[in-house]
């Protein structure tokens, strides 16, 4: 808690001095924690991604330990639920951590919060499980990578050592432990990891009070659009023009800076890309340059948002929007060595009649049709033709197992 003495503001949503805040199952926007206290979920997430460190707050959680009353304490809540989330490729040993008193334990902890739920893993040396009296003998055990006969910072007077001599103090997670606190008024130290938090997953950990000095995390998400058609995997024959469509969010304050759009010809989004131009974020709409799909095979969006001075930068999920360009094939098109006002061809696929067709004029998507095609020609148009023996495959039925071909032709109106 912070003391009278180091004075902050109070939470709009804690009773200060009081009895509990009413935390009424607020919905929890971070579930990296579990429910400590007056939380339902993580008040804070700490995020590690390919692009750096970044902080994002759920306004919904109270600080965890907010019964004055039963902390005994004369000043507002603090005492802060942090989540950590590895969205990189390499594990996270340990995060270094700064703020105004964040690490000046005080007795009333994740396991000892005194203001309701206590997690799962809480208990004594001996074994007991009855915890959540402020500053009382409970915590996680020590985890394997915590040095035997170490003494957390910020323990409770009295509090039982383990079997291996560790006395912790029951803010640290179930996999971690602190080292490296600065001196009074103890604004630094390491949040310690083991095991190492893994790619993909995450972890949790009490802190006196809110980390600070970090950028706020945004969210960039991507759609895409072609010749009619969206979803999250398109295939679209050679001349269609493909867009991706961004959102950012999160953030604090009015965003600046710029979304850059590229193409990947793999499912990695790593080594060469095409590049799609950028988009100014304050803007409004985000989108990347009309692509025109001028070769065969699989690409994959990702756009990149630079961050600016307050929030972090961000990368949109490598994956999530995918644009497949079939192999051409022979479908036998009718000759073009003449003009036409109306091309009509029954086409097959190899020996198999086409038994679903969709047909372009200057990338844009002239019909669906059923095996027989039958369309104006419009000046001199390019017409490329996908087909599929299985009936309704274009677009989100699509997959790479039907047999695809396709064929580009220009055609000059009578």
């Amino acid at each position: 808690m912070y003391r009278l003495t180091r004075c902050l503001l109070c939470l709009s949503i804690v009773l200060c001095g009081g009895a509990f805040a009413s935390a009424s199952a607020a919905a929890a926007q971070f579930p990296q924690c579990p429910a400590v206290g007056a939380d339902t979920g993580c008040q804070y997430l700490i995020t590690v991604g390919p692009l750096g460190v970044s902080l994002a707050t759920d306004p919904s959680q109270p600080s965890f330990a907010n019964n004055a009353v039963a902390t005994h304490e004369t000043g507002p809540a603090t005492d802060a639920l942090v989540g950590v989330q590895n969205d990189t490729s390499t594990p996270v040993t340990s995060l270094n951590i700064t703020g105004p008193i964040t690490f000046e334990f005080d007795g009333d902890g994740i396991c000892d919060n005194a203001s309701g739920a206590v997690p799962k893993g809480c208990q004594t040396p001996s074994g007991s499980t009855a915890c959540g009296a402020d500053a009382g003998p409970c915590a996680f055990p020590p985890p394997p990578g915590e040095p035997a006969a170490y003494t957390e910072f910020g323990a409770p007077n009295g509090m039982p050592a383990w079997s291996n001599g560790d006395v912790q103090n029951g803010y640290e997670g179930p996999t971690s432990w602190y080292s490296n606190i600065g001196p009074s008024p103890n604004n630094s130290g390491t949040v310690n990891f083991s095991p190492a938090v893994p790619p993909g997953g995450s972890s949790y950990f009490g802190l006196e009070a809110p980390p600070k000095n970090l950028p706020v995390t945004t969210y960039l998400t991507t759609s895409q659009a072609a010749a009619g058609e969206d979803g999250s995997v398109l295939y679209v024959p050679h001349g269609v023009r493909v867009q991706s469509i961004g959102q950012l969010t999160g953030g604090s304050g009015q965003l600046t800076g710029q979304v850059a759009f590229r193409l990947f010809p793999n499912n990695t989004c790593s080594g060469g890309s095409i590049p799609a131009g950028t988009s100014a974020v304050p803007s409004g709409t985000l989108a990347s340059n009309s692509m025109l799909m001028g070769k065969a095979g699989t690409y994959n969006w990702q756009a990149e948002y630079g961050g600016d001075s307050t929030n972090a930068p961000s990368l949109s999920a490598c994956g999530h929007q995918t644009v497949v360009v079939p192999k051409s094939g022979n479908l036998r098109l009718p000759a073009n060595g003449r003009c036409v006002s109306r091309l009509v061809a029954r086409l097959r696929v190899g020996k198999l009649p086409a038994r679903a067709v969709e047909v372009f004029g200057n990338g844009k998507l002239l019909g669906h049709f059923a095996g027989r095609i039958s369309v104006r020609i419009h000046k001199r148009e390019q017409l490329a033709v996908i087909a599929s023996t299985v009936r309704g495959a274009f677009g989100r039925k699509l997959t790479a197992a039907n047999l695809f071909r396709q064929q580009s032709r220009t055609y000059r109106a009578c």
